[in-house]
């Protein structure tokens, strides 16, 4: 494979040249692209020209969430959670790594795991902002966490109920989600927040 460098946001990095293959998934704000980096199965993340924008203000938006969700990945790691690898940072589109495996159940011991998970992210300052079952794979290595797009960097109590409240809602046992965000520091916080929200929406 021809192979050459381009420059990044900070330096240069040697990549591959891309040939797609054909899209693999297309969402709100970006569609991924099956490839290959160095010889490695990679997936091209772009996010796209909104037309509607005034050109200067979208290409400032997309470099902006471009190079926010390499951070974010790049701290998910350090955090020790399981996510793509990061091997090319453009002004609108990262090379991830890509990573197989099922969708997370909604019930089963897998769930435990998922919570102890988004604890180390909340104990990093990590908010996923859509941490749901389809976001999570189940590998034989463990469980692999995706998709920090809507992700920022926050500690914030609401933000982190979000984050508890959006998986709550796509699975079956949520004690046993629970159980395992409970072993962070800060769950008791964020649990009660959680259920002032919930009492909110009944007398609404």
């Amino acid at each position: 494979m021809e192979s050459c460098s381009v420059r990044g946001i900070r330096g240069l990095y040697p990549i591959a040249v891309f040939h797609f293959r054909g899209l693999l998934m297309k969402g709100a704000e970006a569609v991924l692209v099956p490839d290959r980096f160095l010889g490695k199965k990679v997936l091209r993340k772009e996010r796209r020209k909104k037309g509607y924008r005034i050109k200067e203000i979208d290409e400032k938006i997309r470099l902006g969430r471009t190079r926010r969700e390499a951070r974010l990945l790049h701290a998910a790691k350090l955090a020790e959670v399981s996510c793509p690898t990061v091997y090319e940072i453009g002004p609108d589109y990262l090379v991830i790594g890509r990573l197989r495996g099922r969708k997370l159940p909604g019930k089963g011991r897998e769930l435990e795991k998922a919570g102890e998970i988004l604890g180390k992210l909340h104990a990093a300052g990590i908010l996923h902002g859509d941490f749901t079952p389809y976001n999570i794979l189940v590998s034989p290595s463990g469980l692999q966490v995706i998709d920090f797009g809507l992700g920022s960097f926050s500690k914030k109590v609401e933000g982190r109920a979000d984050d508890v409240i959006t998986m709550l809602r796509g699975i079956g046992e949520k004690e046993q989600f629970l159980k395992g965000y409970r072993k962070f520091q800060g769950a008791g916080e964020v649990i009660a927040r959680i259920e002032k929200i919930e009492a909110r929406a009944r007398y609404r």
